[in-house]
């Protein structure tokens, strides 16, 4: 599957027989086309998560909230979140088109349907995904900067050396793009760590630093990263 213009009409062959070509091909569940948008991907997800919470609404009787939540998170979440660090979204029809199944999840819980979404999520004790991508994403970039993760952080990200602004001294460089399809992990993390405060960047454990950023972004709109 080619992922640049100049490589786009290059054929391929082996054994003397010519390969098919293809704009998307699907790698362990994730589906990757040349354009390197992720709609494809989203629509797919949203299918199976909603197929899955069409099941759950025929098939429980009891739509009470100590039923509905662990059937949601356990059954219908994790097809919304699969590998989603790789294809994180950046078209906002999409990120809707998510958040959307999980508006429905919750409205479905008894007492809950007239109650507005945000209401919905803060009496329930959940994230919106949108935040719960956001916190992955941090989770991750912790993990490596704190050597937990077995990977070359030195390699991944470049450190800030400007000293002169506010906020922790583990700050990350990030580069600019035309589009925000080609703004990958690395990239699109910068913002939103060099943002987060001293005392969580510098956690001495994953727990620790889970509970700084839950209360940082409790308490701050995480939006425009």
């Amino acid at each position: 599957m080619p992922l640049t213009i100049s490589l786009s009409n290059y054929m391929y062959s082996m054994m003397g027989a010519n390969l098919a070509t293809t704009n998307q091909e699907s790698d362990l569940g994730v589906i990757v086309d040349s354009s390197l948008k992720t709609s494809t991907q989203s629509a797919a997800v949203v299918k199976k998560a909603n197929r899955m919470l069409g099941i759950i609404k025929k098939g429980i009787e009891n739509k009470t909230q100590n039923i509905l939540l662990p059937l949601y998170k356990t059954m219908v979440r994790p097809y919304l979140e699969y590998c989603v660090q790789m294809w994180s979204l950046h078209l906002k029809k999409d990120i809707l088109a998510l958040e959307r199944v999980q508006k429905r999840a919750t409205k479905m819980i008894r007492g809950l349907e007239r109650v507005p979404y945000e209401e919905r999520l803060k009496r329930l004790g959940l994230f919106s995904l949108e935040k719960r991508r956001l916190r992955g994403d941090m989770i991750e970039v912790y993990k490596i900067m704190s050597g937990v993760e077995r990977a070359n952080k030195e390699k991944l990200f470049i450190s800030s050396h400007n000293r002169r602004t506010r906020g922790h001294q583990m700050k990350l460089m990030g580069s600019r793009f035309k589009t925000n399809k080609r703004k990958f992990f690395t990239q699109r993390v910068v913002n939103l760590w060099n943002s987060l405060p001293e005392e969580a960047v510098k956690a001495r454990t994953i727990i620790e630093f889970k509970e700084k950023l839950d209360k940082f972004m409790e308490v701050r709109a995480i939006k425009g990263y």
